[in-house]
């Protein structure tokens, strides 16, 4: 509706201009010379003022709501634009929330994998000194049982030597009649045994 009205108020402008342009056609367009206020600038005034009337009375409405219009769009601009500010700043906030919860979370994932890290350490170190231990007491029985063997072999080497000794002196101290004499009396037992 606001569009009618100011497309008739246009048409009648347009119209009234026509009129005042063959108003001043019809008079003459006068000559320099016979020009007078009253023949001349009166009417002229007067159409002007004429169409001044009709202008400002059948676009007044139009021209009004046109700034009305145009002012409402600008507050509804600014109020759009705050709101997006007011979301862009709420969204700035919330992401530096989240980067300072990340931050945190980050150090104290940091601070558990640092005490996680002491303690796996300090496992492996006692898992360490319980195989060095272990280690040790297996050298430890290893070496036992070497001393054993060894002793055992020494046990067994003395007494072939021994034997070896006792025989070397029975041989050096036995005369050949006394060898005999031992052949006879060994022969003469497993004999009668038999």
């Amino acid at each position: 509706m606001t569009k009618t009205k100011s497309t008739i108020a246009m048409l009648l402008g347009a119209a009234a201009s026509m009129l005042a342009a063959a108003a001043f056609a019809s008079s003459g367009g006068g000559s320099s010379a016979d020009i007078t206020f009253m023949g001349d600038w009166f009417p002229r005034l007067v159409n002007f003022a004429i169409i001044s009337i009709v202008l400002v009375y059948f676009l007044r409405k139009p021209t009004r709501d046109f700034f009305k219009n145009r002012t409402a769009e600008i507050e509804r601009s600014l109020r759009e634009s705050q709101e997006a500010r007011d979301k862009a700043v709420a969204a700035l906030n919330d992401m530096e929330r989240k980067i300072r919860e990340l931050e945190a979370e980050t150090k104290g994932l940091i601070a558990e994998a640092q005490a996680r890290g002491e303690k796996d350490k300090q496992a492996l170190f006692e898992e360490g000194k319980k195989a060095a231990k272990d280690v040790a007491e297996q050298v430890k029985v290893g070496i036992e049982i070497e001393v054993a063997k060894a002793k055992a072999d020494l046990a067994v080497e003395a007494s072939l030597l021994a034997v070896d000794l006792a025989e070397g002196k029975l041989k050096s101290s036995i005369s050949k009649q006394d060898h005999e004499r031992i052949v006879k009396e060994y022969i003469a037992n497993v004999g009668g045994r038999g």
